[in-house]
């Protein structure tokens, strides 16, 4: 009986709540790197009048001390509390929320990783979301032929994570100084997927003490998921600690942080397995190299189709010393692939230095509607 009575208690709910002239949207960070992915519209939110933003974890203890003082909210916080709008970039994963207006979700890479390429069997829960933003046409088509979104709920988007590397933001020289790396050598970004099949894996260490022996300054940039302290994601290897141990000063750099942005623009030459921030570097259009690690499509569930088009625009080494190698030629002939890596980033980032503009008036849009009756009476339905 209660529940016919559901969706009338959600807009009663809402109703009230609109007579507070500010709107409460509360951002769901599930690992660091979704305050990279998010925070540019957080931002751009809070700047403006009449918005509080907040933000939830099943990870406080990462999360919180990435935010301003007070800003962070438990799971437990937020499941009773109004909010006028939820974001997230995990739909699966979502806060349980008995009090929302409005949802709405930012995909968060393009790699074609886990499936997400192949929606069909995931549990993702689509359904309880106002809006979809999707970064290219490609994966939003795939969602809208099988269903799992409607054309109601799709927008193409962009990625508001590129908009800064996009648009010149970040200056390379300035961040390699505050790195305290030497500038008259060329930099290398070694930044490897999260996997027990990645790079990382078969021959991390060997990757970095190859590069740096070779005359190049390094940068290592591991994945969130590889500082996890869960062996599902590290095979129970501590890498922050092994990353640290090659540390050279002037030479190797281990960094941390949310954003991998400032140190794609910090580098000549990037070398991964399978990433979004490998397909993110060719915005900037300069070399990358792909380090093979032959299990890893099967252990990361990735789209051959991905994988293609990243090897499309790109170097391909197998071993160390061809690692060595074929870095070496990349920086020799920075421009050898330059049209491959303009289309490969024209195709998977819609109009990139322009996202966060979209996604700010996307916001705003739900944020001026009352509630979504269908939404609002799923609330006890997500986990």
């Amino acid at each position: 009986m209660l529940r016919r009575f559901t969706p009338v208690i959600h807009k009663l709910d809402d109703t009230l709540a609109r007579l507070n002239a500010a709107r409460d949207v509360l951002f769901e960070l599930r690992t660091p790197v979704y305050h990279a992915v998010l925070g540019p519209i957080a931002a751009a939110l809070s700047a403006g009048s009449g918005v509080r933003v907040w933000y939830t974890s099943e990870y406080p203890d990462r999360i919180a001390p990435l935010l301003p003082e007070g800003a962070f909210l438990t799971h437990r916080q937020v499941e009773w509390r109004h909010f006028d709008l939820y974001a997230n970039g995990d739909p699966w994963a979502a806060a349980r929320l008995r009090r929302c207006s409005h949802r709405i979700n930012f995909f968060h890479g393009v790699a074609g990783k886990y499936d997400l390429d192949r929606p069909s069997g995931l549990p993702m829960g689509f359904e309880y979301y106002d809006r979809v933003a999707f970064i290219n046409r490609d994966r939003m088509q795939r969602y809208l032929d099988a269903g799992i979104v409607t054309s109601a709920q799709a927008v193409l988007l962009g990625y508001p994570k590129l908009d800064r590397l996009a648009n010149g933001g970040w200056d390379g020289a300035r961040i390699r100084k505050e790195a305290g790396l030497v500038d008259d050598r060329s930099t290398v970004l070694y930044a490897p997927t999260y996997s027990t099949a990645s790079s990382l894996h078969i021959a991390g260490e060997a990757i970095v003490s190859g590069l740096a022996a070779a005359g190049l300054n390094v940068i290592v940039k591991l994945h969130d998921r590889s500082l996890d302290a869960d062996p599902r994601y590290t095979g129970g290897i501590d890498w922050r600690a092994r990353m640290l141990a090659l540390e050279q000063p002037g030479r190797v750099r281990f960094v941390d942080g949310a954003d991998a942005s400032p140190w794609l623009a910090a580098a000549d030459v990037m070398v991964t397995d399978h990433s979004s921030v490998g397909f993110e570097y060719f915005v900037l259009d300069r070399p990358l190299v792909v380090f093979d690690a032959p299990d890893l499509a099967r252990d990361a569930r990735i789209n051959p189709e991905k994988i293609a088009l990243l090897r499309s625009a790109a170097t391909v080494a197998a071993t160390v010393e061809d690692l060595v190698r074929v870095v070496r030629a990349e920086l020799a002939q920075p421009g050898r692939l330059s049209s491959a890596r303009k289309r490969v980033a024209s195709e998977l980032f819609y109009r990139p230095g322009t996202a966060t503009e979209r996604a700010v008036a996307l916001a705003r849009e739900l944020l001026g509607r009352p509630a979504t009756p269908t939404v609002a009476g799923a609330d006890e339905a997500i986990a």
